[in-house]
């Protein structure tokens, strides 16, 4: 790969690279070893590698084409100049410009492979295995019981909260592991949601025989027909002497506690290779992406009828799913993972003391807010930059309050002009703004790397070993605000490299307090809102962050479908994976930034259809 490559890497170097340096060692020696060594290696050389980056591994071209991801990250913080940092010795502008064109060139090199793949263990080494038929989330499992019976069950009180992994949501297969405890949960979840539904029931319900009810509550459950051996199993613990609804307890109860109800079963192969997934199972990869719960009946009945796998059909399907009430599961379960606002309503408390107006319900009112604003942009096809900048906010009376907006009554949520330029976006979140606070003050440090992570899809590393702690408090003798304490803090070589992106962006929503309510002084000063990027960009304010924000939205765009990619597949992505990413980004760029064609693009994308199997 390296030699098919290279040529094309030089060829298109060469309006920057002098001609002396048309070939690979030549091309290193004169402009890329000498940049790394005169501007890199004192931070990323021998025995240092800060933001976990050695880059003194890299000797040649070739070696370079080994890590695309570190290569492609370092030239993007040269770009933006937030390397090499602050006080450091600074590359001419041509230098700089030689360095990153490189840069880009080895993180996404010309495809020289069919995008029309998935990885396997024989094609990429980014891959960790073939993608096993995974477990419901427990949030999935919940609803998936809820629309089959018609009861809900307490979530919290029956099965333990799932983990995350892949892009960071909990339906990656590798971390959906099953335990004893999940066994007993099941057991007591399923004899809850049968006498639910048999005491809502009654005969009534069953009238045409015990096998009809049976094989037909089988195939909602199971997501595919079933057939007659496996009725004929089932109806084995049927016994006839009971009445009819106590009979039926035990059959109903085996189908919720199969591992055909409990797991995304994908059918396998016949061999080894890529194959295309069912219709059963594309309409369940579906269903449980868009609703977070199994197909209705008309996914069923087109799979049924062999009539869902065409582009039409799953385009029409897409449009019809997104005008659904269900939507709402795509806005909670990838919505508040994507967000990191689990810990609202959980982990996460600000000081009593000092914020006695936040409760539950206010945090229920944000975590509902969150849930609104991610559904409405996919179900309204509204622009995904509404997420950088929106002119207007969902609210019910409570966060209305909280927020000073007037005229809003009740608990429902309405989508409602915003108040002033303020809110707007997800930096306008009351969520947001409250889990990336500690509970006594603000943290520009954690709000900065949450637009870097979640909006920019940045890499931000783990603070080095001795870089130590600011006050958790911003009431302390010696009047030093928070800004000054700061930039004490990354006065720190070890600090500088990460702070001075971080809380430059993070200052520019100071002017929200650590439970997201609007503020002008802090301990009777005046706020200071302003915030300078390593590019010589400035800005003041979160409606000002927010226009900087948008300068850079093909980042976000980008990184809003990595994310949304990843928790569709329900694992890591990988090089393989780009293509669809670049497919999407491109969609997005002709459709006016469109919501719906996002979702689209993935559903239609070779691997939401296809799977590798390797016995």
């Amino acid at each position: 790969m390296h030699c098919r490559i290279l040529p094309i890497l030089i060829a298109a170097l060469t309006a920057t690279v002098p001609a002396s340096a048309a070939d690979p060692p030549a091309l290193w020696e004169r402009d890329i070893g000498p940049f790394l060594k005169q501007y890199c290696n004192s931070c990323h050389g021998w025995g240092k590698a800060k933001g976990d980056l050695n880059l003194i591994r890299f000797q040649s071209a070739t070696e370079a084409l080994t890590a695309p991801d570190k290569f492609g990250e370092a030239g993007k913080r040269v770009d933006r100049k937030e390397m090499p940092p602050e006080g450091s010795p600074q590359p001419t502008e041509a230098e700089r410009a030689v360095f990153v064109r490189y840069a880009q060139f080895v993180a996404k090199p010309p495809k020289d492979t069919d995008c029309r793949q998935l990885a396997n263990d024989q094609n990429t080494h980014f891959y960790k295995g073939h993608v096993m038929s995974r477990r419901l989330t427990r949030a999935e499992y919940f609803n998936c019981v809820r629309d089959l019976t018609g009861v809900s069950l307490p979530v919290a009180d029956l099965l333990p909260a799932d983990g995350a992994g892949g892009e960071g949501f909990d339906t990656t297969g590798d971390t959906l592991f099953i335990s004893a405890i999940h066994l007993e949960k099941y057991l007591e979840a399923s004899r809850r949601a049968v006498e639910g539904l048999l005491a809502a029931s009654g005969d009534r319900k069953y009238g045409e025989t015990a096998r009809q009810v049976v094989e037909e509550f089988a195939r909602l459950a199971w997501r595919r027909p079933v057939s007659p051996a496996e009725v004929d199993r089932l109806l084995g613990v049927y016994d006839e002497v009971l009445p009819r609804a106590q009979a039926l307890r035990r059959p109903l109860q085996a189908i919720l506690l199969s591992p055909n109800f409990l797991f995304l079963i994908e059918p396998l192969p016949a061999e080894e290779g890529v194959s295309p997934l069912s219709q059963h199972a594309l309409a369940s990869r579906l269903s449980f992406f868009l609703w977070s719960t199994m197909p209705d009946d008309e996914l069923l009945g087109l799979a049924d009828r062999g009539e869902l796998n065409t582009d039409a059909a799953l385009a029409r399907q897409v449009g019809r799913m997104l005008a659904d009430p269900r939507i709402v599961g795509l806005g909670e379960n990838f919505g508040l993972q994507w967000l990191g606002l689990i810990p609202l309503t959980g982990t996460h408390q600000p000081d009593r003391e000092r914020f006695p107006e936040f409760d539950s319900a206010l945090a229920d009112s944000m975590r509902g807010e969150a849930i609104a604003f991610v559904t409405g942009v996919f179900r309204d096809n509204r622009p995904v930059t509404d997420f950088i900048e929106s002119d207007y906010v969902w609210v019910n009376e409570r966060l209305a309050r909280h927020y000073g907006i007037a005229g809003v009554t009740g608990t429902q949520f309405r989508r409602t002009a915003r108040p002033g330029p303020e809110r707007g976006g997800l930096l306008g979140l009351g969520g947001m703004l409250t889990v990336t606070s500690y509970p006594l003050r603000t943290s520009p440090v954690i709000r900065g790397k949450w637009v870097l992570e979640e909006v920019l899809g940045a890499k931000v590393p783990p603070p080095p070993p001795g870089a130590g702690e600011l006050p958790r408090d911003d009431r302390l003798p010696d009047n030093l605000t928070m800004r000054q304490r700061l930039a004490q803090h990354r006065s720190r070589p070890e600090c500088a490299t990460c702070h001075v992106r971080m809380d430059e962006l993070g200052f520019g929503l100071e002017n929200f307090d650590p439970i997201g309510r609007w503020r002008t002084t802090n301990n009777g000063l005046p706020v200071d809102a302003t915030g300078k990027l390593p590019s010589g960009v400035s800005f003041t304010g979160p409606a000002e962050l927010r226009q900087t924000l948008m300068k850079q939205k093909s980042e976000f765009e980008r990184h809003l479908s990595r994310k949304l990619l990843g928790y569709a597949l329900g694992r890591a992505l990988n090089k393989y994976d780009e293509c669809v990413v670049d497919d999407c980004c491109k969609a997005l760029a002709s459709s006016g930034e469109r919501a719906a064609v996002l979702i689209e693009r993935i559903v239609l994308s070779y691997p939401f259809r296809h799977r590798y199997y390797k016995p």
